[in-house]
């Protein structure tokens, strides 16, 4: 197998490309394993979260036809899950690559700002304020992460996530109607929506890492460290030598 390490350009077609010509942001096989498996948990806290938001129990509100939620149950609802979302935010950072490590804390800081408004919401529309402002600021934190990883596989993740949760922002802007209950509905479908594809996402990042170990990639440390880009092609040109390999040979005695 060839070495792990960054290849060299040999100036022929289908050549892995040298530093200079590789995108600015990078990510190595071992960061991009990890971000897997952290964008598949936080995934799972957000379906929980969205699936609660659908059977919490509604509460007789002013008559027996008026079912909701009452503003405090969705202000700690809510709450709760912005808070153990910024847990699995900062623990992420960890297994991060550098580049995006300053806009996955920025995920956990404006949870302070969307806190303090739903400490003090007592209104559906303070709520519906206090939830919009976060998933605005989340919205832009997720679309810089686009923008940064964009040259590196499955970005397109971040992007329609970023989307998802910007939708959710115009929606509660324009919502001037909305009581508690449909604030936390569309915020638990939104997040429900952005949590499935972090879970594929998150899975499809694992996959492929692990194709690259079955493929011959080793486990040590400068298999670990090596760009996940130049990781495929060398197990891409590994494959294409090996089949050339095979066309080319000819067993004794064949006519």
């Amino acid at each position: 197998m060839t070495s792990a390490g960054t290849p060299g350009n040999s100036g022929t077609p289908g050549t892995p490309k040298t530093d200079a010509d590789r995108p600015a942001a990078t990510i190595s096989v071992k960061q991009y394993a990890g971000t897997g498996l952290w964008m598949a948990i936080r995934g799972a806290l957000g379906v929980i979260f969205g699936l609660a938001t659908v059977f919490w129990p509604r509460e007789m509100l002013g008559g027996p036809t008026n079912l909701g939620i009452p503003v405090r149950t969705a202000d700690l609802i809510i709450a709760v899950f912005l808070v153990l979302q910024a847990v699995l935010v900062l623990v992420q950072v960890k297994y991060s690559p550098a580049i995006i490590r300053t806009p996955l804390l920025g995920q956990a800081i404006v949870v302070v700002p969307a806190l303090v408004f739903l400490l003090l919401a007592s209104t559906a529309g303070q709520l519906r304020a206090a939830v919009c402002v976060w998933a605005v600021l989340h919205a832009i934190i997720e679309l810089w992460i686009y923008a940064l990883l964009r040259a590196t596989p499955n970005a397109n993740d971040y992007l329609i996530a970023g989307g998802v949760h910007l939708l959710l922002g115009i929606a509660l802007l324009v919502g001037f109607s909305m009581h508690a209950l449909s604030v936390t509905g569309f915020s638990g479908a939104a997040v429900l929506i952005a949590s499935i594809l972090y879970i594929i996402g998150g899975f499809t990042r694992r996959s492929r890492v692990r194709t690259l170990r079955d493929s011959g990639l080793g486990d040590d440390d400068a298999a670990a460290d090596t760009d996940i880009l130049a990781a495929e092609e060398l197990v891409a040109i590994q494959r294409r030598d090996e089949a050339d390999g095979e066309e080319g040979f000819e067993p004794h005695g064949r006519a």
